[in-house]
């Protein structure tokens, strides 16, 4: 992220924002309390980045205050990693959902509920392979059957069987 559009850097960008908060706190009328929250909206940036320019200018914060921050940061965090895990997981429950451990695509069942469809083993992967390898596989056996037939298809009609 070294440099943005305007041909300013991280560094400079920081510069600019303290020069500005050094303004800005002069003329703030909210409650100490309250300041890094405010300061973090004026200035667009997380509660540890204003926390951290606050201390550079002057403000001082206690010890409790700075541990009750960084614990609610790593919360934050925390809870944005889990979230993402469960959307991950979610897609991989789709994306699975019409398979099992010997089917990668079960399209249908008989009368008796038995599954049909590609098999794992069809296409060369092993159970629950990733999404990639999985479109890989497709496209490779799409790629086969539009070359011709598969050796399977050409037993299946063997001009003997149907007479």
């Amino acid at each position: 992220m070294g440099r943005k559009k305007n041909g300013t850097t991280k560094t400079q960008r920081k510069e600019i924002r303290l020069q500005k908060a050094r303004q800005w706190i002069l003329t703030y009328n909210g409650t100490p309390k309250h300041m890094a929250k405010h300061y973090r909206k004026r200035f667009h940036v997380d509660i540890t980045t204003a926390v951290r320019d606050l201390q550079d200018i002057g403000v001082e914060f206690t010890q409790e205050y700075l541990d009750a921050v960084k614990r609610s940061e790593e919360e934050r965090i925390r809870q944005k990693r889990l979230e993402k895990e469960r959307k991950v997981q979610q897609e991989q429950d789709f994306l699975y959902e019409d398979s099992d451990d010997v089917y990668a695509f079960i399209a249908g069942y008989t009368g008796g509920g038995v599954p049909y469809g590609i098999t794992w083993e069809e296409l060369g992967l092993e159970p629950y392979a990733s999404y990639e390898e999985l479109m890989e596989a497709y496209d490779r056996r799409d790629r086969q059957r539009e070359d011709g037939m598969f050796e399977e298809d050409e037993e299946f009609w063997d001009e003997e069987d149907l007479y």
